[in-house]
């Protein structure tokens, strides 16, 4: 039976082209791809990470982890949106010249050069409702101490937008 089964394996090998094999087995690898980026593509396990990784977000600007149907498509809708700036807005951006640097993103961040991810933020209102750069000292020196790391999540987010909004300013300041 054995010597049946590597001879019968041996003639298909002869009978199949080599092209058919590549197209199965990609046309199998495939179906859990959720879609196509610049040629490179996006997984189903990659999207829905993004998703949890919106829907948590989600929750703690909302206070709430109930999402009504329209909350759902627009947080899918900002995890693909994520995942074009990844793959091919910044990368095209970059290539283009466009860069956002670390030292632009600490100014960012402190306030010297004004992004509205962090200056119309509720977050960082002082009592008057004016951004404070305090109060995001105050955040940041609270990241540590949070166990569930919800707010490394937050900042980490945070910080990525911002550094998108940079590189679509820097691209529309061009036109």
């Amino acid at each position: 039976i054995v010597i049946t089964a590597l001879i019968a394996i041996a003639l298909l090998s002869f009978i199949i082209d080599p092209s058919t094999l590549q197209s199965v087995t990609s046309s199998m690898s495939s179906k859990y791809d959720v879609g196509e980026i610049n040629g490179k593509s996006i997984s189903y396990t990659d999207f829905q990470a993004d998703i949890d990784k919106f829907t948590m977000i989600n929750e703690i600007l909302t206070g709430s982890s109930v999402q009504n149907e329209q909350q759902q498509i627009s947080i899918r809708n900002t995890a693909w949106q994520s995942l074009l700036d990844k793959h091919l807005f910044i990368k095209n951006a970059s290539k283009a010249g466009i860069n956002v640097s670390e030292s632009e993103l600490v100014d960012i961040i402190s306030g010297n050069i004004e992004s509205p991810v962090f200056t119309a933020n509720p977050a960082f209102f002082d009592e008057n409702g004016n951004f404070s750069k305090d109060m995001v000292l105050e955040f940041v020196s609270y990241i540590e101490s949070d166990q569930t790391g919800r707010l490394q999540l937050y900042w980490d987010w945070l910080q990525e937008s911002a550094k998108s909004q940079q590189y679509y300013a820097k691209y529309n300041s061009l036109f």
